[in-house]
């Protein structure tokens, strides 16, 4: 940098110094001559002469008020008991008299309230009239038939109900009413073999299938509540079993009858699968047959008709 460039930049910064404190001199002068501007202002508002002018500009934006008469202004002054009488009240008989003045607040009360009462009442009616349901009558005296058919003065509608049973209804009832009172019925099983069944395999046999003895020499089988459903007897007369002697291999017997006897206390067909079950059980540690209660073998579509009976059964009266 030459001796030239460095008194350029000398001068440079004197002038921008000088300018500075040039502008803040100015900014002070025009700060105090705001204020004292803003002070003579106050001053001159807060004189006696600027408010009454101000009072006279207010006063003056309104309009005047126009004058009163003297009739009037005396007429605004009078008193009610000044007024003549005969302005107080019309003179066209006695129902159109002034109230006097000592009933007038008891008289304004009473008619206060009858006021109210009939208003609540009107309101009550109203409101009563609403939730009636509005039935509109239509009422034509003159009718006239159409095609030949002439309506009937005494038929009331039945809105849908029937007057009558349908037929499907009275022939179920029939139905009830007609059904067969069954007897109660006997179902016998009959196990026999090719030869006579030897008495311990037999009691042994029995008591395997849940039977039990009764005080009848024979076995039964007792449900729930110790009521017997099922019994178990000899083939031959009486048909009692030699209880008291188990093991007596001289005893024997050509066969056992199972013997239903409905109803029970047991539902007929629990009671009919429960005895056929028995039946080929015992037919089988026996080694013997199924015959009905005429000694014919017995086949399984005998066996189905037996339980097909028993359901029937169920479903049918008992007398």
């Amino acid at each position: 940098m030459n001796e030239l460039q460095q008194v350029l930049i000398i001068f440079a910064i004197i002038v921008i110094v000088g300018l500075y404190f040039l502008q803040k001199k100015k900014n002070a002068s025009s700060k105090a001559s705001s204020s004292q501007t803003a002070k003579t202002n106050a001053d001159e508002s807060s004189s006696p002469a600027v408010k009454d002018q101000a009072g006279k500009a207010l006063n003056e934006l309104g309009e005047a008020h126009i004058p009163v008469s003297a009739q009037t202004q005396h007429r605004l002054h009078v008193d009610e008991e000044d007024v003549p009488e005969n302005q107080l009240g019309l003179s066209f008989g006695e129902g159109f008299e002034p109230p006097k003045k000592e009933n007038a607040g008891e008289t304004s009360l009473e008619v206060k309230v009858e006021s109210t009462e009939s208003i609540s009442e009107q309101e009550t009616d109203e409101a009563q009239n609403e939730k009636k349901p509005k039935h509109i009558v239509i009422k034509d005296e003159n009718m006239v038939p159409v095609d030949g058919f002439q309506p009937d003065s005494v038929d009331v509608p039945d809105f849908g109900v029937p007057t009558e049973p349908s037929s499907s209804a009275a022939e179920i009832a029939q139905q009830k009413t007609n059904v067969e009172k069954t007897e109660p019925q006997v179902f016998a099983l009959i196990v026999m073999g090719t030869e006579d069944f030897l008495w311990p395999k037999v009691n042994q046999t029995l008591q395997g299938v849940g039977l039990v003895t009764n005080g009848s020499q024979i076995f039964v089988k007792n449900d729930s509540m110790g009521n017997e459903i099922i019994r178990v007897a000899n083939l031959l007369e009486p048909g009692s079993f030699p209880i008291e002697e188990p093991a007596n291999n001289d005893y024997k017997t050509p066969g056992v009858v199972l013997i239903l006897e409905l109803p029970t206390t047991v539902k007929a067909p629990a009671v009919m699968h429960d005895m056929i079950m028995m039946a080929r059980k015992i037919s089988q540690r026996l080694n013997g047959r199924l015959y009905n209660a005429e000694r014919h073998l017995i086949k399984e579509s005998d066996l189905q008709q037996m339980r097909d009976t028993a359901v029937a059964y169920e479903s049918q009266a008992i007398k």
